[in-house]
């Protein structure tokens, strides 16, 4: 198995094992006996355990922004805007219906924020920016000043983060009625944005 092929394959057993007991309990001899490895072959690897939480949530950072681009990429040219923020939304939610278990050890579990904490953040960050850059591709939204869109991004990031970690709680809210719910609150606010309430903007 080359390198690289090593490497992937650890990066999937170490989210599995983090999913199922938690990033705390987890052990690199219990990685290693799932990878059907030696410990020291993790090591070589990664170095630790915190380096190797790191190098998963950078890994779901990409994902999700791979995932994101391809939701918004499918959308028709000069479709409404609210299909942009309806296809952002459900990306978010079917990211973290496949990734239920990691979410809950990134966002619930206080040891992996003093590990992982910043790297969370710079993935919140990064998927803003990137959130911010696409709209102002969309010529519905690019009107609006760049502080406009960052908020935009900013706001639909920590709204579809909140919401997945309530349905963590509550299993019976579905997919869809969690986009929707999502919708209803983002969209309905978003769409009040006039040339009379974001300054400096021509939206005619």
């Amino acid at each position: 198995m080359s390198r690289e092929d090593r490497e992937r394959q650890l990066l999937d057993v170490a989210e599995a094992v983090f999913a199922d007991h938690g990033y705390q309990d987890t052990t690199m001899e219990l990685i290693a006996a799932e990878a059907g490895i030696t410990k020291p072959v993790i090591y070589d690897h990664f170095g630790s355990k915190e380096n190797l939480l790191v190098a998963v949530v950078a890994r779901a950072r990409e994902d999700l922004l791979s995932s994101t681009k391809t939701a918004l990429d499918a959308i028709p040219a000069h479709s409404p805007v609210e299909d942009y923020f309806r296809a952002g939304v459900r990306s978010f939610m079917e990211f973290f219906e496949r990734r239920r278990g990691s979410f809950r050890v990134y966002m619930q579990e206080s040891a992996v924020a003093v590990v992982a904490g910043q790297d969370i953040e710079m993935v919140r960050q990064a998927q803003a920016r990137d959130i911010a850059e696409r709209f102002g591709d969309i010529p519905q939204i690019a009107a609006y000043p760049l502080p406009y869109r960052e908020a935009m991004a900013e706001i639909m990031i920590a709204t579809n983060e909140r919401v997945a970690g309530w349905r963590l709680r509550n299993p019976e809210i579905t997919l869809d009625m969690a986009v929707e719910i999502v919708m209803a609150v983002l969209w309905n606010g978003f769409r009040s944005y006039t040339s009379e309430t974001v300054p400096d903007v021509d939206l005619s």
